[in-house]
């Protein structure tokens, strides 16, 4: 019976040793100089035909796609996201960061279920730190989000220790340029956020939108046949919604993790008035290549950060390196790890009705 025990120890030991170690490979990819440039092309344009990205990326339209579907099977590619500006038709953003309170597992994620499927939700992180969910909201005005508000605390009120509210001025999606570091300008796509009473968002370019939301990918004509419309009709909308800035482009949906990075947010808060110093911290912040979304909010804090680094210690000497240079300006600052995204999607099924 001990031989058994020891046997069994043995082999369960082997079994574990060896789900870390492949655990540990899955995580990692290593990625040569071609995948990095299709990431590059395709990280704020993830609809560019394949053509062009194969003359861009300067490799041949086989090689190409076959990369694309390698790295769609390891699951470093999730998908293509597009990129709305809401606000151009009136529909504004706001952002809640919740401290939930002896929460059970069940509850969590009943918790997470709710607010996946909440209709004005765009986006549900799950956080580490002195936090335990980001949540992004899109609505009407201030008052559709109170009451959107009353109603998730009626539902998981008693789940809810603390939370912090603001209000979000613009964004910028930037480039992932640690992939692939080049001394051109970085890309980004820019949330103005201004309302725009010229366009007119009717049915079918609210139909436009749904269909995006599912599937970026598609093509003018697929999308086109789904509507009963042609494609050059479909290509056309989204062009219109384009220069109107409603669309601000296509962003590749990547899992950083297979890349050996990490996602951090950052909030910094700016209470001394110095507008001519907050503008070039902000265009600082721009700069860095491990930033990939940068945003300004109305509330406790002024700026928000998504970091991607390879650790803690990269991450710590970007931190120190903003706070030094700005010291002056940055008054306090909150720093947690982004563990997962529960959902993306940056024009929800609630702001189209």
């Amino acid at each position: 019976m001990i031989g058994y025990l020891k046997l069994f120890k043995r082999i369960f030991a082997f079994k574990k040793h060896l789900y870390i170690n492949i655990a540990f490979k899955q995580n990692i990819m290593k990625i040569d100089l071609k995948t990095r440039r299709i990431l590059t092309e395709l990280d704020l344009d993830g609809r560019m035909p394949i053509t062009e990205l194969s003359k861009k990326a300067s490799i041949s339209r086989q090689v190409a796609e076959y990369r694309i579907n390698q790295m769609k099977k390891e699951g470093l590619v999730l998908g293509t996201i597009p990129i709305f500006d809401s606000v151009v038709v009136g529909q504004n953003w706001y952002r809640i960061l919740l401290r939930l309170l002896k929460a059970t597992k069940e509850q969590k994620n009943e918790f997470i279920s709710y607010l996946k499927n909440h209709s004005n939700i765009s986006w549900v992180g799950e956080v580490g730190g002195n936090w335990d969910m980001v949540l992004n909201f899109i609505c009407r005005d201030h008052f559709q989000f109170n009451q959107i508000f009353e109603e998730m605390a009626s539902k998981f009120g008693s789940c809810i220790r603390d939370y912090e509210i603001l209000i979000y001025i613009d964004v910028h999606d930037l480039q992932r340029r640690y992939i692939l570091p080049t001394p051109e300008k970085h890309k980004e796509l820019y949330h103005e956020m201004k309302f725009n009473p010229n366009f007119s968002f009717d049915k079918l370019n609210k139909n436009i939108v749904r269909e995006l939301n599912i599937d970026a990918s598609r093509s003018n004509l697929e999308i086109g046949q789904k509507l009963g419309v042609s494609g050059n009709t479909i290509k056309n909308r989204i062009n219109e919604m384009t220069t109107a800035k409603l669309i601000l482009g296509f962003r590749l949906w990547l899992s950083p993790q297979l890349l050996g990075y990490k996602s951090q947010m950052l909030f910094l808060g700016i209470n001394r008035l110095d507008i001519k110093r907050e503008k070039l911290l902000y265009s600082y912040l721009k700069q860095i290549p491990n930033v990939v979304f940068l945003v300004k909010h109305i509330g406790r804090w002024r700026i928000g950060l998504e970091i991607e680094t390879k650790d803690d210690r990269e991450f710590q000497e970007i931190f120190v390196d903003i706070r030094g240079k700005f010291s002056d300006i940055i008054t306090e600052f909150e720093s947690f790890p982004l563990l997962k995204d529960h959902l993306v999607n940056y024009f929800p099924e609630g702001c189209l009705e």
